[in-house]
C-alpha cells in the first residue's frame, strides 16, 4: 500500500515513558506509536510493560509489533539517547517553553520524554533534556491526558518531518 510505513521505514523518534501509572495509557501509546511509524518505546521505572495483561489489551496487538525495552531509570534512557546523538525533548507544562507547533523537532533523531500522569516530569529529569515543549491549553485545566498529549505531539513531529 502506497505511503504505508513499515518497521524498516520509521521516523527517528523514540518515546521515553517515565513512571506512567496507567496500563491503558501505555497501551494507547503503543497503538499511536505504531500508527504514526515511531521508531521505539522505552519504558522506565514502574511503567507497565506489555507483559501486563491490561497494557497488552489496550495496545491491541501493537505491543507485538512496536520495538520496546524497559530501563530502570529515565536518566539511563536519556543518557542512552544522547549517546546515540538524539535530541531529547520533554513534553511538559513549563512556563515560557515553545509550543509544539513553533518548535522545529530535529529530523536527525529525537527522543520525547513523557512523565507521570499526576506529577509530570520531575524537574531534575527536565533539566537533563535538550529542550522542553508544551501543548497550548486554553481551558481551565492546564494539561491533557498523557496518551492524548503524546498523540498530539507525535503527530506534530511526524507532520513536520513529512513536510520538510
Amino acid at each position: 500500500m502506497e505511503g504505508r510505513i513499515t518497521r524498516d521505514n520509521v521516523f527517528p523518534l523514540v518515546v521515553i515513558l517515565d513512571n506512567l501509572r496507567s496500563a491503558f495509557n501505555v497501551g494507547s501509546i503503543f497503538r499511536t506509536s505504531e500508527c504514526l511509524g515511531i521508531e521505539s518505546i522505552i519504558l522506565c521505572g514502574y511503567t507497565s510493560t506489555p507483559e501486563d495483561s491490561q497494557t497488552s489489551k489496550a495496545a491491541m496487538g501493537m505491543d507485538k509489533i512496536m520495538p520496546w525495552k524497559w530501563m530502570k531509570t529515565v536518566e539511563e534512557a536519556i543518557a542512552e539517547m544522547k549517546a546515540r546523538n538524539y535530541t531529547v525533548v520533554a513534553l511538559e507544562t513549563v512556563v515560557g517553553c515553545p509550543d509544539i507547533s513553533s518548535f522545529s523537532f530535529p529530523r536527525t533523531g529525537c527522543a520525547l520524554v513523557l512523565g507521570n500522569e499526576r506529577y509530570g516530569i520531575d524537574s531534575s529529569h527536565v533539566s537533563l533534556c535538550d529542550a522542553v515543549v508544551k501543548i497550548p491549553c486554553r481551558g481551565i485545566k492546564n494539561s491533557l491526558n498523557v496518551a492524548s498529549a503524546y498523540g498530539i505531539c507525535a503527530y506534530e513531529i511526524t507532520r513536520q518531518w513529512s513536510t520538510s
